[in-house]
């Protein structure tokens, strides 16, 4: 394949996908990584592409979300699906009988309920999906409630921080718009949502943030919070980090 063909077969795989892995060009283009990393370098100085770690990001493709940008909490049950559960499983883990646990809003956080089965703790939650999700008689379930948001299923505002207030948590499970990698930076799209996510952080013992490998370096409207403040970041193994350039409280499931 000639380097023009190479170069326009980058651009529109770049385009379309907004972030690729030199790993999955090489294969996709049968060249090796060496070739491809050139090929960036001179597609970024041409101004197609930028080069970051790991891969190249589209210079087109829309990196920051907002609360305009995000879909129904329904649409997103069937994204990632597989990911979602294993780092479920391992999040779950952590959790033992009687400790106090709040769990987030958020499709990635749903599944844990399956894994929390049979375990005597107390669950605080803000979210409808875990309400309407939950069915174990071990456990018990208390639901703060609020403004009530039908986009995200749950409740925001100054009565769920109020209420929020009342507790203590063990474990605190969240979930997150995006995070970038290299700036340890954890986002969200909007306010109201963050501020239950910062109090319930604020009173937790132990924090853990999950977030498949598809929200890495997506950039949202708000920063929320540094990723080197939680215990730990659960998230799937991607082609784009090894699990030894991460930070220490990266905790990589497959």
């Amino acid at each position: 394949m000639l380097a023009s063909q190479r170069f326009e077969n980058i651009i529109a795989i770049t385009n379309e996908r907004g972030f690729v892995s030199t790993k999955e060009l090489s294969n996709l283009l049968a060249v090796t990584e060496t070739t491809i990393r050139r090929d960036c370098e001179e597609l970024e100085q041409q101004g197609f592409l930028l080069r970051v770690h790991g891969g190249a990001k589209s210079m087109k493709q829309k990196r920051i979300i907002s609360y305009n940008d995000e879909t129904t909490m329904n649409e997103r049950f069937d994204l990632n699906g597989f990911e979602k559960e294993i780092i479920c499983k391992k999040a779950a883990s952590f959790v033992k009988d009687g400790d106090c646990i709040f769990l987030d809003g958020g499709t990635t956080v749903v599944s844990m309920l399956k894994y929390l089965r049979g375990k005597k703790i107390k669950i605080v939650t803000h979210s409808t999906l875990i309400a309407n999700a939950f069915e174990d008689e071990d456990a018990e379930l208390f639901m703060v409630g609020g403004k009530y948001i039908i986009k995200y299923n749950m409740s925001i505002g100054p009565i769920t921080l109020s209420t929020l207030e009342r507790f203590n948590f063990d474990h605190v499970f969240l979930s997150c718009s995006g995070i970038d990698i290299e700036k340890q930076m954890i986002y969200t799209t909007e306010m109201d949502t963050m501020a239950v996510k910062q109090k319930a952080f604020d009173l937790g013992i132990h924090k853990y943030m999950l977030v498949d490998n598809s929200k890495f370096q997506v950039k949202g409207f708000c920063n929320f919070i540094s990723s080197s403040q939680f215990d730990g970041i659960i998230s799937n193994q991607s082609d784009v980090y090894l699990e030894d350039e991460l930070p220490d409280n990266f905790i990589l499931v497959k």
